[in-house]
């Protein structure tokens, strides 16, 4: 099995990784240093001799997670110079494999391609495919000129399209695999004229789907160059600036996301027509409890307190005011992650889904596997799915909250063998699962990855 493989800018060096081989780090982008700050992306720069490829890229340059001190930093390394890949191969020979592109989640603010729970290697050995997991810039330094995050992310599937081949992929069976904002930046891509032809077919897990009209976008930026003391036509002086600045601004001020900018992104996800791809749509059952391991507080969460926390949560107070009349059964905390999980995630993935069904095959799912902690079950909440999909309950400090959950190995088994079968052939079903039947707007049948399964 070839460790060494020669791209369109120089030669990479992999490394065995138990059945696999692992290409990390491998750049597809210029560094967006400089002049090139919040400039759109550029292809890499081409080099000579041989490049080690085998220690994930520096993270995109964000703050600390408020997660970090229960689920450990996720990016102890950054830089500006974090347009890279990395890519677990199955094999070089043969028929074309199969190939998922991962584009990870953190609200656009933080996470990157290195993060301990999406590593690639059982999802490329288990569905004989190869696996590539895509960085991009985030917070104001991907997104303060309007969607250069989502352009960086066009940029790296040019660069599986052109390259794969020599990595043992298909160029013609390409997935696009998004988690949280992850799922967002995949609906926004489906919606993108310049991501055309890049991708077959889409897994979209927990995504909200909200992005910025104009309008909010520019109040956005307006509010960001005040935190950093500048007016309103400064925005150029923000090439200049140290990323420390960068980064506390944010803090101020909440950061940024896609926007309908009428031509990147003509239209949001939710109000684009499908783009007659095969999707696999899903949600966790108890998505919002992932609040809870930053702050306890929810736990005993005081009825009078339940709509001011739906609207921190991002819930308008008329939606919460109506959700919670017809939610008046259980305690607050049941009854705010109920409003909170239907709002924030359900919804928008059924109308997502309702979206394209009329135009491709559309497979909805809901993980319903409770943790388990040290106060009892943790529910299924938000990125609990993750160490399961990637078989890496081992490696990641998420794995713990499985260690006294038997059913976590058979049902993270069955979800890698549905990824790896639509994957390849663009349903997700295989023996392993129960019958799975396509929704339709009309029919919104739902598989459950559950352990009563």
């Amino acid at each position: 099995m070839p460790l060494v493989v020669e791209t369109r800018t120089g030669l990479v060096r992999g490394r065995l990784d138990r059945g696999v081989t692992a290409f990390r780090g491998v750049p597809y982008g210029r560094a967006p240093v400089g002049a090139l700050r919040f400039q759109p992306p550029r292809p890499a720069e081409p080099w000579t001799g041989m490049r080690d490829c085998v220690e994930p890229a520096a993270a995109a340059p964000q703050n600390p997670s408020r997660f970090a001190p229960i689920l450990g930093e996720r990016a102890e390394k950054q830089s500006e110079d974090c347009l890279a890949l990395d890519l677990w191969t199955a094999g070089f020979e043969g028929v074309p494999r199969p190939v998922l592109v991962f584009v990870h989640g953190g609200g656009f603010a933080e996470g990157s391609s290195g993060d301990s729970c999406v590593r690639g290697r059982r999802l490329a050995r288990g569905g004989d495919s190869v696996v590539v997991s895509l960085q991009y810039r985030l917070g104001a330094l991907g997104f303060f000129a309007p969607n250069g995050g989502l352009l960086d992310l066009v940029a790296g599937l040019e660069w599986v399209r052109d390259e794969i081949d020599a990595f043992g992929g298909d160029a013609n069976r390409i997935t696009l695999f998004g988690h949280g904002a992850g799922a967002t930046a995949v609906a926004c891509l489906l919606a993108m004229p310049r991501a055309r032809g890049l991708f077959q077919r889409a897994i979209l897990a927990s995504g909200c789907y909200e992005v910025d009209s104009a309008e909010r976008f520019e109040a956005r930026r307006a509010a960001y160059l005040r935190a950093l003391d500048l007016l309103p036509g400064d925005g150029a002086k923000l090439a200049g600036l140290p990323v420390s600045d960068l980064l506390g601004a944010q803090l101020r001020t909440g950061g940024f996301r896609p926007v309908v900018d009428g031509s990147i992104l003509p239209s949001a996800p939710l109000a684009a027509p499908g783009a007659g791809l095969p999707l696999v749509v899903g949600t966790a059952r108890d998505e919002t409890r992932i609040l809870e391991l930053s702050d306890p507080s929810l736990r005993e969460l005081p009825e009078a307190a339940l709509v001011t926390r739906l609207v921190e949560a991002g819930v308008t107070r008329e939606r919460a005011a109506e959700a919670l009349a017809r939610e008046a059964a259980g305690t607050p905390n049941a009854r705010f992650h109920r409003v909170a999980t239907e709002l924030l995630y359900r919804a928008p993935a059924r109308a997502l889904a309702d979206a394209h069904a009329a135009r491709a095959a559309v497979y909805h799912y809901r993980f319903d596997l409770s943790g388990q902690a040290g106060s009892g079950e943790t529910g299924a909440f938000h990125g609990l799915d993750l160490p399961l999909v990637f078989g890496t309950r081992r490696v990641t400090p998420l794995g713990r909250f499985f260690d006294d959950v038997p059913e976590a190995k058979p049902v993270g088994r069955r979800m890698r063998d549905a990824f790896a079968a639509f994957t390849a052939t663009g349903d997700p079903r295989s023996p392993l699962l129960a019958p799975w039947p396509r929704y339709t707007a009309q029919e919104h049948a739902t598989y459950l990855f559950s352990a009563s399964e």
